[in-house]
């Protein structure tokens, strides 16, 4: 009896590994995709087109680091395709970390997210991050953004103990706290532009005792019949004599200026007799209003923002370039002048930030000691 049990037993198994390969083979009911499970999937910031819209170095800058934030948070590989104006690739190196496009496979299935200017993603993110989440089939993310989404990230609950895991103190996982390590991760300049970067440190550092002043002015868009005036612009040579010139090593001091408005530099010469003013000839450039083959001019612009990370004294404009440059340094906050608009009784938020740069008129200098102080989205 018990061997007739056991014979039916065992054909009763044989049966159902038969009729589960049968069904297996009819239905795939068990199949499982490897590829899915073992490919790498890739983020990527995008400026590619010649009629896209990217925005300034600025610009671009805040949605490369934004997209970078997000690369960590939904562990996604990271990488960076920018080719309007100059493939970004002959002027920046990747530095600690490979974000070069080319390992992104040909062909793979992609999708995009525009997210441009459009402030209302803030609040999305804060939230959840399910727009990028319901991606899981597109082993690419193309992102196109000129704001810093990335900095909403921290106030997602659901995001914390992910952000810990990386390293980082929640509060601390924004685009000003975390720009100086970011940046110097993603990014070295190439080989040429690295021993000229070398060469001027030295002039403008030359000993132990050389303190910095760098000026960073925007005089609005070349396209723009109205530049801030001619007026406006004394006001930084004033605000430098009166509260850092003052001083018994005054003569210590070395003025780096940069803008976007070649006459302001040569300006600057004759306010500071007593102290070398130096600048790069023909930086002058908003890249997003040149051509698309224009690695002079990008390559400029960004030389002198890896400059401004060797800043003692910032006094510049209040501007996505400007603000960025003097935030890249290891002390972000270090004696950081703004020359801006007060905002803290207008109860302002990325929403209708609109009424705070419109007019931008009665214009005072803030020190920029902690976020906050200035209206940065």
């Amino acid at each position: 009896m018990n061997e007739h049990r056991k014979k039916i037993i065992y054909f009763l198994i044989i049966l159902i590994i038969l009729s589960l390969f049968y069904y297996q083979k009819t239905f795939n009911i068990f199949q499982v995709d490897l590829n899915h499970q073992n490919r790498e999937e890739f983020i990527q910031f995008e400026c590619v087109r010649a009629s896209e819209l990217c925005g300034g170095w600025g610009d671009r800058l805040k949605g490369i680091l934004s997209t970078y934030a997000l690369s960590m948070v939904i562990d996604r590989k990271f990488t960076i395709k920018m080719l309007r104006n100059c493939d970004l690739r002959k002027i920046l190196k990747p530095n600690e970390y490979n974000w070069d496009h080319d390992q992104v496979p040909d062909n793979v299935k992609s999708k995009e997210v525009n997210i441009g200017w459009e402030f209302s993603y803030y609040d999305k993110l804060k939230k959840d991050l399910s727009l990028f989440e319901n991606l899981k089939n597109f082993q690419l993310i193309k992102v196109r953004a000129g704001i810093q989404f990335g900095n909403v990230l921290r106030e997602n609950k659901n995001l914390h103990k992910k952000i810990k895991r990386l390293g980082y103190n929640v509060s601390e996982f924004h685009i000003v706290l975390s720009l100086h390590k970011w940046y110097n991760q993603l990014f070295k300049l190439n080989n040429e532009s690295q021993k000229k970067y070398e060469s001027l440190l030295k002039r403008l550092k030359p000993n132990d005792k050389s303190k910095l002043i760098c000026v960073q002015i925007r005089t609005g868009d070349p396209d723009s019949s109205v530049r801030r005036d001619y007026y406006t612009r004394i006001e930084y040579w004033r605000f430098i004599n009166k509260n850092i010139l003052n001083s018994s090593d005054s003569k210590n001091y070395k003025i780096f200026v940069t803008s976007d408005y070649e006459i302001v530099k040569e300006e600057a010469q004759s306010y500071f007799p007593n102290n070398e003013v130096i600048y790069n000839k023909d930086s002058s450039f908003h890249i997003d209003k040149q051509g698309d083959d224009e690695c002079r001019g990008l390559e400029s612009v960004i030389f002198d923002f890896h400059m401004m990370q060797n800043c003692d004294i910032g006094v510049i404009s209040h501007s996505g370039y400007g603000l960025l440059a003097l935030l890249n340094r290891p002390d972000p906050f270090k004696e950081l002048y703004v020359y801006s608009k007060e905002h803290k009784h207008l109860s302002l938020t990325h929403n209708n930030q609109s009424r705070y740069f419109s007019p931008w008129k009665n214009l005072s200098w803030i020190k920029y000691s902690k976020l906050g102080d200035i209206v940065f989205f």
